[in-house]
Order: structure tokens, then C-alpha cells, then sequence
């Protein structure tokens, strides 16, 4: 059985793919703080958007959801109330044009919890 990607595996890889924040992302897994890490990628997936960057967001949320499908329990958990919460605040900054161009992007495992979450959120 392959080993599950853990937190210090996926805060390099993260480092290496989102280069613009590498230095952030080293300093935040340096000190086992794995969502600082998720949400430094959150803020820059925000900062794409305000600069019109739909392919690399999509790239980096696929990305997202390759270490997530990879990931050790704590990973997935992280990804899940972190990361997919962070897209309902993504989803409000774009027009319904650029979410649907985003959304349709994302893994669908990603789709799936995050209907989830704003079922249940919307249920309350």
C-alpha cells in the first residue's frame, strides 16, 4: 500500500508548485502550523482572482485536490474545513461567470463537500 502524503510531504510540494509564497510556506511548515500553510494558499488564490488568474487558480485548487485524494487523515480533514470552506468566500468575490468557471474545475470531490457544507449551512 503507498504511504499517505503528511503534512511536511504536502508543505513541500505546495512550496514547490506555488513559488510566489514558497518562502511562506516553508516558514509556516517549519513550525507545524499546516493550515497556515492552506491558508496562505487561500490568499494567494485571492490575489489571483483580483488580477484575473482563472488558470492557475484552477491549477492550484486540482492541485489541492491531488494532495487531498493522496493525503493521511489530517490531511483530508485540514483540506476539507479549511480550504473548501475558504471557496464559498471565493465564490462571493467573483461574478457567476467567473465561479462557474471556476467551479467546474475543481475536483469533484471538492464539489461534493462543498455542497455539503453549504447544505448544511443553509439548513441552519
Amino acid at each position: 500500500m503507498k504511504q499517505k502524503v503528511n503534512e511536511d510531504k504536502a508543505a513541500i510540494y505546495l512550496a514547490v508548485h506555488h513559488k510566489e509564497i514558497s518562502e511562506e510556506i516553508k516558514k509556516l511548515s517549519s513550525v507545524e502550523n499546516f493550515a497556515g500553510v492552506l491558508q496562505a494558499v487561500v490568499n494567494q488564490l485571492r490575489r489571483l482572482l483580483d488580477t484575473g488568474e482563472f488558470a492557475k487558480i484552477t491549477r492550484h485548487i486540482k492541485y489541492i485536490g491531488w494532495i487531498y485524494k493522496m493525503g493521511n487523515e489530517y490531511i483530508k480533514y485540514i483540506i476539507e474545513n479549511l480550504f473548501v470552506r475558504s471557496l464559498e468566500g471565493l465564490r462571493k468575490k467573483c461574478s457567476p461567470a467567473q465561479w462557474q468557471r471556476i467551479y467546474t474545475d475543481i475536483p469533484k470531490s471538492f464539489q461534493v463537500i462543498y455542497q455539503a457544507q453549504n447544505n448544511f449551512n443553509q439548513n441552519r
